[in-house]
């Protein structure tokens, strides 16, 4: 297999850098010393401040930007007919896939730790960075998020071998429509759990499933597999794994055993039987979703010889990471929150819902969700959605995003009014203003799900506890 040759100080040019792994990796190859730009539309927080906080500007679209580079990276939502792309094909010019660069540039020759499934990957991925960095393991990571902290999601390390770094099933680019994960071969494997999401490439959840059976098929026989063993799809995966294998979760079958749950004082406090030894943690991340991911990246680090107390010690330090169950507002007199979440799949907006009740007993909660991913947009998994969010005391279901609605052919209007018994959609941005007018009330706590912008939502939730009232 060809790897590429870059030389140092090269200037890589990203087309579509505002993904949040474009992104990271680019900021990546700037701290090692490439000339780095890029180039992306309908740019957003938070990765177009990291990415001008990290000195990267952010051009849009156009011939001029292929001038000058000596090598380009597509993103995977870069399509046929962008001006770059044609351009760069064209004029013959050299490029790759992100998988591609990340792994000739930075993971070759390091022992790679990879978290992969639908759910849980970033703050796995940075739960584990953290871990070995606060036991003097000092690893490189990339992830998908941003960690509280850190500039970027990109840290590079010369004082281990080890690169930890998320897993990604999503495809990988136009000219290359098999997973991104399968580029790699990881030394320890996580998988968390599976489910159907990627409508637009992937048919059925067995389509998913296939995918990362052939990424166990690419993970060599001494390497380590964590699955979550509470999750069926990832459990059944054993059957195709010639690595050792080991599973997490509440079930007492998994040697990484959550034994309970408990909140107090605003921290979680998590109970985990480690292969026979007790482990006491306590977390200022909340929710049993947040649980598992603790447990998944607990396994990895003990597999990596981090002890008991180390582990513990970590935890309690660990500050979360954006737009994962972070709160963003909360009024001492009212008592109103607001909690920003990336939750864009049925089972992570439930989970979400279901976390906020658990924490803030007797609260009402209202949830806004905006059906930014492919998947939302396209209604797959449209009832499941709904039932997620009839778990909060209220939900509104915004629009489709204006910006990305020319992405897919033939999507269907998200309905508006009643949807399900505590669901309302709304069709047009400014009702939301009216929303928090009418609807909304000083004392709620209120959820803001979204991987894309939130339509203003975010921001008008914020004004809204830090001092809105009824009129």
């Amino acid at each position: 297999m060809k790897r590429l040759q870059l030389e140092s100080g090269s200037h890589i040019h990203f087309v579509g850098i505002c993904g949040t792994a474009m992104g990271n990796v680019a900021i990546g190859l700037k701290k090692r010393g490439f000339t780095v730009t890029g180039s992306d539309k309908g740019v957003y927080p938070p990765m177009s401040e990291v990415l001008e906080g990290n000195g990267i500007r952010v051009l849009p679209f156009g011939l001029d930007n292929t001038r000058d580079p000596d090598f380009f990276v597509i993103g995977n939502a870069i399509p046929r007919g962008n001006v770059e792309v044609e351009e760069i094909l064209n004029r013959r010019k050299a490029f790759c896939s992100l998988p591609e660069i990340l792994r000739d540039v930075f993971v070759e020759g390091r022992r790679l730790v990879m978290i992969t499934g639908t759910h849980g990957k970033t703050t796995t991925t940075a739960l584990v960075y953290h871990i070995l960095k606060e036991n003097d393991l000092n690893p490189a990571v990339m992830m998908g998020g941003v960690p509280q902290g850190l500039k970027s999601g990109f840290e590079w390390s010369t004082k281990s071998e080890l690169f930890v770094m998320e897993g990604d099933e999503y495809d990988t680019a136009f000219f290359d429509k098999t997973s991104k994960f399968l580029k790699f071969s990881p030394d320890i494997l996580v998988i968390n759990a599976i489910e159907f999401d990627h409508a637009d490439i992937f048919d059925s959840v067995a389509d998913i499933e296939k995918a990362f059976r052939f990424l166990l098929r690419r993970t060599p026989g001494n390497a380590k597999v964590l699955a979550n063993g509470d999750d069926a799809r990832a459990l059944a995966l054993k059957s195709d794994c010639y690595s050792k294998f080991a599973s997490f979760g509440f079930g007492e079958k998994n040697p990484y055993r959550i034994v309970s749950v408990t909140y107090g004082d605003g921290r979680m406090k998590v109970e985990l039987d480690m292969d026979g030894e007790h482990i006491s943690l306590i977390s200022g991340m909340l929710g049993k979703h947040n649980a598992m991911n603790i447990a998944g990246a607990c396994s990895v680090c003990r597999e990596l010889g981090v002890s008991a107390t180390g582990l513990e010690q970590a935890i309690a330090t660990f500050p979360g990471v954006r737009r994962r169950f972070e709160e963003r507002a909360f009024n001492e007199v009212t008592g109103g929150r607001v909690i920003e979440d990336f939750a864009h799949h049925p089972t992570a907006v439930s989970a979400t819902i279901r976390g906020a009740r658990e924490i803030f007993p007797g609260k009402r909660i209202v949830a806004f969700f905006e059906p930014a991913s492919n998947t939302m947009r396209r209604g797959e998994l449209r009832s499941e959605l709904l039932t997620a969010l009839n778990m909060a005391d209220i939900a509104f279901l915004l629009p489709v995003p204006q910006g990305r609605r020319e992405l897919a052919q033939n999507t269907p209007e998200i309905p508006v009014g009643s949807l399900a018994e505590r669901v309302v959609g709304l069709n047009k941005q400014n009702e939301i203003e009216n929303i928090f007018r009418e609807q909304v009330y000083p004392g709620d706590v209120i959820l803001i799900l979204s991987n894309g912008t939130g339509q203003g939502s975010l921001e008008k939730a914020i004004d809204f506890v830090n001092g809105g009232k009824h009129e």
